[in-house]
């Protein structure tokens, strides 16, 4: 089998910081953003680390420009190649942009590995949008795609939080009810 390499793109966006995580206790990995009410990770490569302004604190607007790559999982990962504080006239502008109020606790994860993928993930992942979104809820719930969720033979996997409750064999027939059954009394 022949190895190939995914394509690589550039992205530049503007957006407002929600959080920097550190792994480690000090090495900054990654920046999650909003942009055009969507989150975005994106990578911090080791040598933007050293460099890293002190002045980007959450709730700052930055510009944001690096490459994209989608990997072999479909997941596209963003990587930064320079980071800088928005300018004051752009800031004026993205400042009608709010954002969600979500709990952080209300979502959906749903296996995105090749297993769970090939038994039907991806059509789970749209109906759970689309499901979300007609009731009014896709601002408050997010779907956050994950890594294995150890029950491959049984896929596809989902589990709802904050209710910690797992889901094997979905089809994206029974999304309705799940929707309903944890997030109606919302």
């Amino acid at each position: 089998m022949s190895k190939t390499k995914m394509p690589v793109a550039d992205f530049a966006i503007v957006g407002q910081l929600l959080d920097v995580i550190i792994k480690d206790g000090y090495k900054i990995k990654y920046l999650r953003l909003i942009f055009e009410e969507r989150e975005y990770w994106i990578k911090v490569p080791k040598e933007l680390r050293n460099t890293f302004d002190p002045r980007i604190v959450p709730g700052c607007w930055l510009e944001i420009s690096g490459t994209q790559k989608r990997k072999k999982t479909g997941i596209v990962q963003l990587t930064a190649e320079a980071i800088a504080l928005a300018k004051q006239q752009q800031k004026s502008e993205l400042e009608a942009i709010v954002l969600p109020k979500l709990s952080p606790k209300a979502s959906i994860l749903v296996c995105q590995k090749s297993t769970c993928r090939k038994r039907g993930g991806d059509a789970v992942c749209h109906a759970l949008e689309k499901g979300l979104r007609d009731r009014g809820l896709g601002d408050r719930v997010k779907i956050r795609t994950t890594g294995c969720l150890k029950q491959c033979k049984q896929g596809p996997n989902i589990v709802v939080m904050p209710d910690k409750a797992r889901y094997s064999n979905v089809s994206s027939t029974q999304i309705p009810a799940l929707i309903e059954k944890h997030f109606s009394k919302n």
